[in-house]
């Protein structure tokens, strides 16, 4: 009787045990982690965003925080296969959340736009996501005529 009750308590610990450590797998249902550089004048932007935009129907965008110029999609919330378009955001410091010279309760003006309408709102600047990759890119931003 104690040899059953024995056995049958490891059946429910080991069930419980695959249960816990099988939602826990890194199952990210073909997507890939996404990461890089992202240098503006050639310097590393300090504060910004990275999206990216399905081009051929994928069930998938992402998106980042820019910090140093490094940025990290993860495998979770990252892309599927195929090509996207690449959109960049950075506030001009100094500029974001300014009270307004309208009327009282007016909200605060949007911050100027550090990086270049190519960038961000007309980009035509893509990637392509592979099965075999790669994951890293690097995004240089010329802000200035050379």
């Amino acid at each position: 009787m104690l040899v059953i009750r024995l056995a049958t308590v490891l059946v429910v610990l080991g069930l419980a045990s695959g249960l816990v450590t099988g939602g826990c797998g890194d199952d990210s249902h073909g997507r890939h982690a996404v990461s890089g550089i992202v240098t503006v004048d050639g310097t590393p932007l300090a504060a910004g965003n990275i999206s990216f935009q399905p081009m051929e129907g994928q069930a998938s965008s992402g998106g980042s925080v820019i910090s140093a110029g490094k940025f990290l999609v993860p495998s979770g919330g990252g892309l599927l296969t195929g090509k996207y378009r690449v959109v960049v955001h950075a506030p001009l410091p100094g500029t974001g959340g300014q009270a307004s010279a309208g009327a009282p309760g007016e909200p605060p003006m949007p911050p100027s736009e550090m990086i270049p309408a190519d960038w961000n709102t007309a980009s035509e600047h893509f990637i392509d996501v592979r099965e075999q990759g790669p994951f890293t890119f690097e995004f240089p931003i010329a802000t200035r005529i050379k």
